[in-house]
């Protein structure tokens, strides 16, 4: 991590750029105060094959790689009871060596786009850098069926979503279940195991009401993530940011979420996706439409998912864009002649580069879960089997995974981990429906530079880059993760 800010005259060097937007001395010590603050908060992000990242975390004083995910709502500490279904036994959590431990008697099932988890509700120290909570609640998984497990590179999953949807998803499911549930009795047909299957869904709500979350148990205004730009290299996340207010007016632009639309995630109206440059008084600039032209789309900004996913239209169109380019002697050794993938998102124009939606895939496809395969359909187009007859994969591969939303539903993207390598995230919580609940406020979000930290910019599109420059990410077929809710769904009572 760079060393903090000595003096005005080092941040001068440091920071050319920031010095030629503003000659206010006062805007380079407010901007060189706010980095400071967040050295004493922020932890490195461990990048796992540019698909998965990780924070260490301690829960009952056992070290334990965690997922930071802004697209789920729950702390999930896989245990040592899993034994090989979640992952090497000697990494997981083993409640036996902690003092703190206290075991709750409810159980829960948790579904992510990688897979399912069960698990019991418990209590123990969770710590977090200089963050801490006694007595937080977590749920301890004891098997699992998510084949990324096995790989060991994490044994928890930090819920960094909007804390009171926690009790939104509760309410939804109990909704289902109840009315189904209504349906077995009126047929005489309901047996006592999907009435204790009931009562322990309803109980879940209750406590989802009275529960706090990581992010209300560490005091939390802010958080922020960012993913270095550079396949390989690490990220940050910052516990407690500095509020975007006390930062210089040009490097944070601020979404406010809009409470009572019913949105269950952080996210925000997506407008005009293109691929190619935005007109900027230039109306004849080259331009190809890719979706959310006709109405706007819903953006969900969530850190937990590997790639971008889009509609099956969107995905298309960049594929089409990708092959043409090939055609005409596009070299993925060099993606600066490829367009930029721009849109508007809360009004403002927002851009991300090629190497975003392009790169090169790894991994054997074979071992890949059949679930996910769906979310890929373009991957096996871009594959070959060799002479060991081991797949082969294109350099130049199209990183989105597509999605269709219900009908009745805005259409729906997902800006997952490409997005958090381009911008700086800041998510900002306050008061909710109760005193010990938090509820979103605002997303704010700012250029980053190689080092993971904001940005003084004029401008949020992407700035041209000069052929030649090299930034392909490299993804690990194996390790890609899925949106949490997007296997999220309550089995039926009855499968019971």
């Amino acid at each position: 991590m760079a060393p903090l800010l000595g003096s005005l005259l080092l941040f001068q060097a440091m920071y050319p750029a920031a010095a030629m937007m503003s000659s206010s001395r006062t805007t380079y010590h407010e901007y060189a105060l706010n980095l400071r603050e967040t050295e004493d908060t922020a932890q490195v992000l461990h990048n796992i094959a540019d698909a998965v990242y990780t924070i260490t975390i301690s829960v009952g004083g056992e070290k334990l790689e965690a997922v930071p995910d802004t697209g789920s709502f729950d702390l999930l500490v896989f245990s040592s009871d899993c034994k090989s279904s979640c992952g090497p036994v000697e990494k997981l959590y083993n409640r036996s060596l902690s003092t703190g431990h206290k075991q709750g008697q409810l159980r829960n099932m948790h579904q992510y786009g990688s897979g399912s988890a069960w698990s019991m509700e418990s209590y123990d120290i969770v710590s977090s850098g200089s963050m801490w909570a006694h007595d937080q609640l977590f749920w301890e998984v004891y098997s699992a069926d998510m084949p990324l497990l096995q790989m060991g590179d994490f044994q928890a999953i930090v819920g960094l979503g909007p804390p009171e949807s926690a009790v939104k998803m509760a309410e939804q499911d109990a909704k289902e279940v109840r009315e189904e549930l209504d349906n077995l009795r009126s047929l005489g047909e309901v047996t006592p195991m999907q009435e204790k299957i009931a009562s322990n869904c309803f109980a879940l709500v209750e406590v989802a009401k009275q529960a706090r979350s990581l992010v209300t148990r560490f005091g939390l205004h802010s958080f922020s993530i960012c993913l270095g730009a550079e396949s390989g290299s690490p990220g940050r996340l910052v516990w407690e940011d500095s509020p975007p207010q006390n930062w210089p007016a040009n490097v944070f632009r601020t979404i406010d979420m809009k409470a009572g639309e019913g949105d269950l995630f952080w996210s925000a109206e997506m407008e005009y996706v293109a691929l190619g440059a935005m007109p900027r008084g230039h109306p004849g600039a080259k331009r190809t439409p890719v979706g959310c032209h006709d109405g706007p789309c819903t953006a969900i900004i969530d850190s937990g998912t590997s790639l971008i996913v889009a509609p099956q239209g969107a995905a298309w169109q960049v594929e089409q864009a990708l092959e043409k380019w090939r055609a005409l002697s596009g070299n993925c050794t060099d993606l600066s002649s490829l367009p930029n993938l721009e849109f508007m998102m809360g009004g403002m124009p927002f851009s991300l580069p090629p190497e975003s939606y392009v790169g090169d895939i790894h991994g054997d496809f074979s071992n890949m879960d059949p679930a996910l395969r769906r979310f890929l359909p373009h991957l096996e187009r871009h594959t070959r089997q060799t002479e060991n007859d081991w797949p082969e994969y294109d350099t130049c591969t199209p990183l989105i995974m597509v999605m269709e939303s219900p009908a009745e539903e805005r259409p729906q993207w997902i800006l997952g981990m490409p997005f958090f390598r381009q911008y700086y995230s800041m998510f900002t919580v306050g008061p909710g429906s109760a005193p010990w609940r938090r509820s979103a406020k605002s997303m704010s979000f700012a250029r980053a530079d190689s080092a993971c930290r904001p940005t003084i910019s004029q401008d949020f599109l992407q700035e041209e880059r000069s052929h030649g420059q090299e930034r392909r990410m490299r993804i690990d077929v194996s390790k890609l993760r899925l949106p949490h809710w997007v296997k999220m769904k309550l089995p039926s009572l009855h499968q019971v």
